[in-house]
C-alpha cells in the first residue's frame, strides 16, 4: 500500500466485522490509526488483535450506538488513543429484522423496533459526526466523514420500511452536514451497497444471496455479491487525498442495482 494515510486518525463504527472491519483493515494498511467502536466486544477485540499482530496501531472500545449517552464519551476516548481524529467512518447498522423473513412490510414493524434501527443507524452517526466534527474544526486541517447507507434507501419494495427509512435520512444527513462543514476542510460522503456477504445478511447462504443478486427484484446489473472489501475500498478511496474534491455524494457499490 502507499501509506497515504500515515499519521492519520480514523474512527470506525461496526468496524468488529462485515463492511466495518474490512474498511479498519484497510485503513491500518495505508498507514492510518484506528479506534474501532461496536458492542461486539470478541469481534472488536480479534481486529484490533489482528491489527497489531500486523505491526498496526489499534484500540476498541465497547459502545452500544443505540444510546446516546454513550457518543460523547467514545469519541473522547478515541482522541485520547489517537491524538486526533481525521476520519470517521460511520459503518454501524442494523436491520432487526431476521432477512430469511423477507421485508418487514408496514404492519409488522413496533415501535420499539423502529426506534432501535434509527436510533443506530440514523441518530448515532448524526451526533458522532457533531461531535467529531467539532473536534476537526477546532483542529483546522479538515477531514473525512464516510456513512455506510444501501440500496435500500432508494427502494420503494421489497425492502424493510424501517431499515430503508434510516437510510434515506443517513443520505440527508450526508448532503446537509457536508453543506455546514464544506468551509472547514471537512468532506463528507456516503457509500451505498447492495447485497453484501456480511453478518446482517443472517443464516442467507452464498447460493441464497447470489439468486437474489442475480434473479428476481432485487437483481443487480452484474449479478453479484458484494465482499465488504469491494465496498471498503470505495470507502477507503473516499478518506484519500485523491478523493478530495468528492463530498455531499453517495458512491454506489450496488453492482448497477441502483443508476441514479
Amino acid at each position: 500500500m502507499t501509506e497515504q494515510l500515515r499519521g492519520k486518525g480514523a474512527v470506525v463504527t461496526g468496524g468488529a466485522s462485515g463492511i466495518g472491519r474490512a474498511t479498519a483493515l484497510m485503513l491500518v494498511e495505508e498507514g492510518a490509526d484506528v479506534f474501532v467502536l461496536d458492542r461486539n466486544e470478541e469481534g472488536g477485540r480479534a481486529v484490533v488483535n489482528e491489527i497489531q499482530d500486523a505491526g498496526g496501531r489499534a484500540s476498541y472500545l465497547q459502545v452500544d450506538l443505540a444510546d446516546l449517552s454513550t457518543i460523547a464519551p467514545a469519541v473522547s476516548a478515541a482522541i485520547e488513543f489517537l491524538g486526533h481524529i481525521d476520519i470517521l467512518v460511520n459503518s454501524a447498522g442494523v436491520r432487526a429484522f431476521h432477512p430469511a423473513k423477507g421485508a418487514a412490510r408496514l404492519f409488522d414493524i413496533d415501535q420499539e423496533t423502529w426506534d432501535f434501527v434509527v436510533a443506530v443507524n440514523l441518530r448515532a452517526p448524526f451526533f458522532l459526526t457533531q461531535e467529531v466534527s467539532r473536534h476537526m474544526i477546532e483542529r483546522g486541517e479538515g477531514g473525512r466523514i464516510v456513512n455506510v447507507s444501501s440500496m435500500a434507501a432508494f427502494q420503494s419494495d421489497n425492502c424493510s420500511i424501517h431499515y430503508s427509512a434510516s437510510k434515506a435520512g443517513l443520505g440527508s444527513v450526508t448532503r446537509n452536514t457536508a453543506a455546514d462543514l464544506g468551509r472547514h476542510g471537512i468532506n463528507v460522503n456516503a457509500v451505498a451497497p447492495g447485497i453484501t456477504k456480511t453478518p446482517m445478511s443472517g443464516s442467507l447462504s452464498e447460493e441464497q444471496l447470489r439468486r437474489m443478486a442475480s434473479e428476481g427484484p432485487l437483481a443487480n446489473l452484474l449479478g453479484s455479491v458484494a465482499k465488504p472489501e469491494e465496498v471498503a475500498s470505495a470507502i477507503l478511496f473516499l478518506c484519500l487525498p485523491g478523493s478530495s474534491q468528492i463530498t455531499a455524494q453517495t458512491i454506489h457499490t450496488s453492482g448497477g442495482y441502483i443508476t441514479t
